[in-house]
This record gives structure tokens, sequence and C-alpha cells, in this order.
């Protein structure tokens, strides 16, 4: 097993660890946890996207009172339920978001032509995303199309981490490391469970 793949295994296992996350401090200290672990792979964390990610889904469920009546803001009602269920609900998406991106930060490789494909995508995707947050905000829509192609084009047709034959074993620490951070996920999700954290509403 590779660096990647073991990276890759780890995010896979820690994946229901979020989704049954069912307490709100808990699903909040997972998120800081993966955020970190997203950010020391070098991932770059925007407080404002994540901000109105948060605001937007929690507003959302505000359409569906629940639980106790907070305000009232003309012939809307704002209820305690409905705002925790939002937040979340939009902290699970910003956790799966980090967690998928600290997963294809070692850009994991399979064998065979299906591996080498998936690989691409994952490299692809990246370059992307990253190319065009370099491009002007001024340029016409089309015309910033056109550069992102480019900039794709001159970065070469394959990277080189894809055509090299091989890569590297997960070391011990490796393997060690990635089963703490499983074993962090899980239990937080089992403090919550339990009723070890305190719950909000």
């Amino acid at each position: 097993m590779s660096a990647s793949q073991a990276t890759l295994l780890m995010g896979i296992l820690s994946l229901p660890a979020l989704l049954l996350q069912d307490n709100l401090l808990g699903i909040a200290c997972q998120v800081l946890y993966v955020i970190f672990l997203a950010i020391g792979r070098g991932r770059k964390f925007r407080i404002l996207p994540n901000l109105i990610l948060l605001i937007s889904v929690s507003s959302a469920h505000l359409l569906q009172p629940n639980g106790l009546h907070l305000v009232s803001l003309g012939g809307f009602s704002v209820t305690l339920g409905a705002l925790l269920l939002g937040a979340r609900k939009a902290l699970t998406l910003m956790g799966l978001l980090y967690l998928s991106h600290y997963m294809v930060s070692g850009r994991p490789e399979f064998p065979g032509k299906l591996g080498k494909l998936v690989a691409m995508q994952f490299y692809y995707f990246e370059r992307i995303t990253t190319g065009w947050r370099s491009i002007q905000p001024k340029r016409p829509f089309i015309g910033a199309i056109d550069r992102l192609m480019l900039l794709l084009e001159d970065s070469g047709s394959e990277p080189a981490s894809i055509s090299t034959k091989g890569s590297l074993r997960a070391t011990t620490r490796v393997l060690i490391t990635n089963a703490m951070h499983v074993l962090v996920l899980w239990s937080l999700f089992f403090a919550g469970y339990l009723g070890l954290l305190p719950a909000f509403g």
C-alpha cells in the first residue's frame, strides 16, 4: 500500500463518523480537525465561502419551524431546532469537503488503466481549481475559460506522478498517523453518541 492509498483509506474509514454524527459540538470538533488535516497538506482555508455555506444552509432550514420559538420576523418564525439542524448539516458538508481535500492531497494511485484514469481525474481537477484562482476576475467569462485551457495545455498532457511507474510505499509512521486520525474522528463520534459531549436544543 502506498502512502497516498493509506491517506485515501483513512478518509473512507472516517466518512461514517462524520455522516452519522448527531451532536453539534461533536461535528464542530470533527470539522475543525479535518480542516487542520487539509491545511497540513497545503490546502487553503477561506473564511468567506465557509461562512456563506453555514449561513445559507442554516437559513434554508428555517423554512420548516422546529423546536423552541426564538423570534418572529414579520410572519416568519425563527426556531432554535431549525437553526441547530441547519448548522449541523452545514458543518457536515464542510467536514466532507475538507476530508475529501485531505484524501486526494497525495494523488492516490491505483494499478491498471482504470487507476491511471482516476489519478488523472484528481490531477486535472486540482489543476482547474488552482488555475481558475490565478485568472483575473475582471476577464470576460469566455476569455477566462480560454486562458484556463491554455494554462492546462502549458502544464503538460500528463503529470509526472501518474506516468512514473510504482509509488512510495507507506511507512509505519504514515500508517500509524492515519490510524490515529481515524481513531480521533470516531472517538468524537462516540463521545457525541454516548452523550459525553453537551447537546444543544
